[in-house]
């Protein structure tokens, strides 16, 4: 009887044995397996995000002098004292790519006249133009394309109030709807902002324009695209 059962127990325990085994097996796999999912997840996660982009566009030129006042026209005042300090910050910028429309260009002749400008721009693209304001007043605004500024509206509508003030007349922002190329920026869902500096034809806004244009550029980029320049 003894002997029996003996054999009985190990016969028990060799049975059984294939299903351990299989068991833990199979743990050891499916742990594995989601080891490697994790280190998928994690891979798939560290996948650096795309850049938002941005173009800055100055006023006029290519011909249209814009607005004059103080001995200068608005296209020679942005692409002589404002293109060069912002093109110096935007090269600071980490988490943004910044390009500049061809200062030898129009923007607006070359969306209303030639169908390209506007029309062509990726839809992904964040336009922002810099012009200077006339015939009479005081102080800059942002025109903006839905009825309340955005954030980014509101940090450019800060940097004019610091260095030049804000006209009294728009508080800070102005919506638009009866500008041509900024209809069509509209029209095709593509987001911008459109910089009233200051008025070219006051004394004062100029001297300020160009006295603090550095520190302007700076935080009129840094305003731009939510980061800090130091």
């Amino acid at each position: 009887m003894k002997h029996n059962w003996k054999l009985g127990f190990v016969a028990g325990i060799m049975l059984l044995l294939p299903l351990a085994l299989a068991t833990t097996t199979f743990t050891t796999v499916n742990a594995a397996s989601k080891t490697t999912t994790s280190k998928t997840a994690k891979k798939a996660k560290a996948k650096p995000k795309a850049k938002k982009h941005y173009l800055i566009v100055m006023g006029h030129g290519a011909g249209d002098p814009g607005a004059r006042g103080n001995g200068t026209t608005e296209a020679t005042f942005l692409r002589k004292h404002m293109l060069p300090q912002l093109r110096k910050y935007a090269k600071e910028v980490k988490g943004s790519t910044i390009t500049f429309y061809n200062p030898k260009k129009n923007l607006v002749s070359d969306t209303l006249y030639h169908h390209k400008g506007s029309y062509k721009l990726n839809k992904k693209t964040t336009v922002i133009m810099f012009h200077l304001d006339a015939p009479a007043g005081h102080g800059g605004h942002v025109i903006i394309h839905k009825k309340h500024p955005t954030k980014r509206d509101r940090r450019l509508a800060k940097v004019i109030k610091k260095y030049v003030g804000l006209n009294k007349a728009y508080n800070g922002y102005s919506y638009r709807t009866n500008l041509r190329n900024c209809n069509v920026l509209r029209r095709r869902g593509i987001d911008y902002s459109l910089v009233e500096s200051g008025f070219i034809t006051n004394k004062n806004d100029v001297k300020h324009l160009k006295k603090n244009m550095a520190k302007i550029a700076k935080a009129d980029i840094e305003a731009i695209t939510n980061e800090n320049i130091k």
